[in-house]
């Protein structure tokens, strides 16, 4: 049976990145809100990021939906991610 992401968020054990377009459906900001919920409820080590005017799958340069400003500051939050958790 399928389970929704939102349910394993109890058992994270590590610090997760979220970095999602305003206008995507699939997570919609609804659900990023009511999972952002759920990590602090957990007290959970993470970071979301939500970016105007971009859709689902707004880093990959081969579709419509790229977003060239939205995903060159993903990388930047993506590599401060990396820096700060794994670098230790």
């Amino acid at each position: 049976m399928p389970v929704a992401p939102i349910e394993y968020t109890k058992d994270l054990a590590c610090p997760v990145l979220g970095l999602f377009g305003q206008d995507d459906k699939s997570p919609s900001p609804a659900h990023v809100a009511q999972q952002e919920k759920e990590m602090k409820k957990y007290g959970k080590v993470y970071e979301f990021h939500s970016y105007p005017g971009a859709a689902h799958a707004f880093f990959n340069y081969n579709t419509p939906n790229y977003r060239h400003h939205a995903a060159m500051d993903g990388w930047q939050k993506v590599f401060a991610f990396f820096e700060k958790h794994l670098s230790k």
